[in-house]
């Protein structure tokens, strides 16, 4: 303890304590000396002497003072003996405590260590556990779901065999070929005993319906040949809801599925084969015969006496030659096909081509129809070949029968623009079913019409112009013929040739014959108007503008009176006269119309001009009496509008 004290009183007063032997040394004189010497000053010398003194003093009153205060802390320490005493003796215990607290930390390290190591077991017995955990479900899983596809619920067994055809049985029967489907993928399932032990029972449901389902669907084939059924309605609201019962036989019975396809391809074919036929049939009553073997350009002179036989006889002749109206079958690709019952009734007769393109329709909406249907419900596109080998056959032989005794080059080649845009429409459609039928089709008339053309041309050089030769105003006959078929075959070429006749040209000269045609209409309506009504057209010109408000030459009654009286008196035989000199002069009917209906209409419109002048003439209600009706005049041009 006395140690400890000792330290604190150096620690406290270590600044104040001073060398007591330094400053009890005696100044040496001649130290004094050498330092005055070296200084060479006094003042340094009293200085240092006064600090000597200074320093004495201090040390003795420090010395005094450390006295003082050992005794002071003397006397603390004695009393606070006790205090320390007891302070130590609260150490000593918390010694003691902290040593127990420490012997307890030591036992809860020791048993942390040992927790730990078995956490550490535990994780891992836990790990251990969840992986076996996992594997058990996912076995389970697919345990539970092989089971689930392999056996067969008693409900699932009952409506196979029972149960029928309807969606619920289809229902069934999805279930039936899911679990035949899951039999058959993995070899190793198929091999289990699992699966041996109920694979008798998977084939025996299988041949049950398999069995069944044939049945079912052939007796639908078979409904089909019933008279007036409508078999499109009969495959888009019946047989495509039932279309997953062929893929069950496609898939898990072949043979049944070929002895389906088979019935159906047989059913059908004879159905549409015999539909063919009929239809065929039918349209042949309508047919108009429009010329033979004889009726060439240049045959003979025979072909001459076909006008004066009648109008009618005439104008089917001259049909071979002259398109006319027949080009408006090409603006009605699309439109529905002949009904024939309907046709005879009208007692209405039509031009091959009509008939053709009506086939052609039937023959592309139902092989368009039974293509589609075939695909959805088969899924084999090759059956529609074999379906259609029946009706292609039956249009094949009636269209090599009629081609080998046409003799119409007009149709044929109207035949072969139908085909034509008969295969923009399927490709249009993006249906290949009848791209072979349609090339065929064109392989046939190309030749015959060729054939037919050459014996055009051939009786052209056999004819002899001076025996056929006809007096009269109408133009020579073979003439007549060849300048319309030409001019025939030009339109069509423009309209949609192939490039096996003119080109371009076509064009162009069908446009330079266009022009002709509309100029010289004009100039031959006026002359027909002057030859005719010659005093009515020059009245009119000379003293009526076309707004009949003004006047070219202020007309009097004495110089309408007569023309109005002339008029009232032949307008009619001019009318019939005018009529048939159209007909004799013009050897286009469809021009002769076109004149014909300009020149009525301008004598309509001079004769109106002429009344309303009247009306105005001072005088003029006096020849109202002569006057004839507007509606009158119009009554006659209409009944030779629709006769010529």
């Amino acid at each position: 303890m006395a140690g400890v004290q000792e330290r604190q009183y150096e620690e406290f007063f270590g600044g104040f304590y001073f060398d007591e032997d330094a400053l009890s040394k005696d100044i040496s004189l001649d130290g004094l000396d050498k330092e005055l010497e070296e200084h060479k000053n006094y003042d340094v010398l009293i200085s240092i002497l006064t600090n000597g003194e200074k320093q004495r003093d201090m040390a003795t009153m420090v010395e005094g003072n450390l006295g003082h205060i050992e005794q002071d802390l003397i006397q603390d320490y004695i009393k606070d003996n006790d205090s320390l005493v007891l302070l130590h003796d609260q150490i000593h215990d918390c010694d003691i405590v902290l040593s127990q607290i420490g012997s307890l930390l030591s036992g809860f390290q020791v048993h942390i260590r040992s927790l730990s190591s078995e956490l550490r077991s535990l994780h891992e017995k836990s790990l251990d556990l969840g992986v076996r955990l996992k594997n058990r479900k996912l076995a389970e899983t697919k345990l539970a779901a092989f089971v689930e596809e392999i056996v067969a619920p008693p409900g699932l067994v009952n409506a196979i065999i029972d149960g029928e055809v309807n969606d619920d049985y289809i229902k069934s029967l999805n279930m039936l070929s899911k679990k035949l489907r899951f039999a058959q993928v993995d070899p190793l399932l198929n091999a289990s005993k699992a699966l041996k032990d109920i694979k008798q029972e998977l084939e025996r449901l299988r041949k049950k319906a398999l069995s069944k389902v044939s049945a079912y669907v052939i007796g639908i084939f078979s409904s089909m040949r019933k008279p007036g059924t409508n078999i499109q309605i009969l495959q888009q609201n019946l047989l495509q809801k039932y279309r997953h019962l062929v893929l069950f036989l496609k898939e898990h019975g072949i043979e049944k599925y070929n002895d389906v396809c088979a019935a159906y391809v047989d059913k059908m074919n004879k159905v549409l084969s015999e539909d063919f036929r009929v239809y065929l049939e039918a349209l042949e009553s309508l047919k108009l015969d429009i010329g033979v073997s004889t009726d060439v350009i240049g045959y003979d002179a025979n072909v001459v006496d076909l006008i004066p036989r009648g109008r009618e006889q005439l104008r089917n002749h001259r049909f071979m030659f002259s398109l006319g109206e027949r080009s408006n079958i090409l603006k009605e690709i699309d439109q529905p096909g002949l009904v024939p019952c309907i046709s005879e009734a009208n007692s209405l007769k039509y031009p091959y081509e009509v008939i053709f393109r009506s086939l052609q329709k039937l023959l592309m909406d139902t092989a368009s129809s039974e293509y589609i249907f075939i695909k959805a419900f088969f899924r084999d596109e090759s059956m529609f070949y074999r379906v259609f080998e029946g009706p292609v056959a039956v249009i094949d032989e009636n269209m090599k029968l009629t081609l080998a005794n046409s003799h119409d080059a007009i149709c044929l080649m109207l035949m072969i623009c139908i085909t034509k845009k008969h295969q923009l429409v399927m490709s249009n459609r993006r249906l290949p079913c009848l791209d072979t039928y349609l090339d065929k089709a064109l392989i046939y008339l190309w030749p015959r019409f060729k054939t037919v053309f050459d014996m055009y041309i051939q009786s052209l050089y056999q004819c002899d112009a001076k025996m056929l030769w006809v007096d009269g105003t109408h133009p020579h006959h073979i003439v007549r013929c060849y300048m319309e078929f030409t001019a025939s075959l030009i339109q069509l070429n423009a309209e949609c040739g192939d490039g096996q006749e003119a080109g371009e040209e076509a064009k162009e000269l069908r446009r330079y014959f266009e022009e002709k045609l509309e100029s010289n209409l004009v100039s031959f309506v006026d002359e027909l108007l002057m030859e005719y009504f010659g005093d009515l057209i020059k009245f009119v010109k000379n003293h009526i503008s076309e707004d009949l408000i003004s006047y070219t030459e202020c007309p009097n009654i004495a110089d309408v009176e007569p023309v109005v009286k002339n008029f009232a008196v032949k307008w009619r035989t001019a009318l019939e006269l005018m009529h048939n000199e159209v007909v004799t002069c013009c050897s286009n009917f469809v021009s002769g119309m076109a004149i014909l209906k300009a020149a009525m209409a301008q004598l309509l419109n001079d004769y109106n001009r002429l009344s309303e002048c009247v009306k105005m003439i001072p005088g003029g209600s006096s020849l109202n009496r002569n006057l004839v009706s507007i509606t009158s005049i119009s009554y006659e041009i209409r009944k030779y509008s629709r006769t010529l």
